[in-house]
């Protein structure tokens, strides 16, 4: 091979793997995954809800929990069951911001009532403690009518 053909492969190569890498270098994200890790702190694991449904003249505190399976990036999975209803399960994902969490949730196909319809959104706010406080808003299945509803999120040790 003739060195001015060899001189002008190498810098063909040369000129693409400058400008990956400078593409790379000038997303300011990239630059913080290297260096700092990832930019979402980590909410995976297990949570507790305590709740007041907005819409009952008795204003009883509930009590549901969270499992946060995985997380990607900003993404959440997971899934909430409630101990007086063992029957029933749901799954949500959602976006987890650093500071909010707004998630989306939906009858679990493992859940053993096949025919529960309970659907709707939570958003939560980050706390300084970590806790998350927010509303729920969804499809009350047994009233058969949207209900609003106040919510602590903490996590269980």
């Amino acid at each position: 091979m003739d060195s001015n053909v060899l001189a002008a492969i190498i810098g063909a190569v040369a000129t693409v793997v400058g400008a990956v890498i400078g593409a790379l270098l000038a997303r300011s994200d990239f630059l913080d995954k290297l260096f700092r890790g990832s930019k979402f702190t980590s909410i995976t694991g297990k949570w507790e809800s305590t709740w007041i449904d907005l819409n009952d003249t008795e204003k009883i505190t509930h009590r549901e929990n969270f499992v946060i399976t995985r997380q990607k990036g900003s993404r959440i999975y997971g899934y909430i069951t409630i101990e007086e209803e063992p029957d029933k399960k749901w799954e949500f994902e959602g976006n987890f911001s650093g500071r909010f969490l707004q998630l989306f949730y939906y009858p679990s196909k493992d859940a053993e009532d096949k025919l529960f319809l309970d659907y709707g959104c939570y958003f939560f706010d980050m706390l300084g403690d970590g806790t998350f406080v927010g509303y729920s808003v969804g499809f009350d299945w047994q009233e058969n009518a949207t209900d609003v509803s106040k919510h602590k999120l903490r996590r269980v040790k």
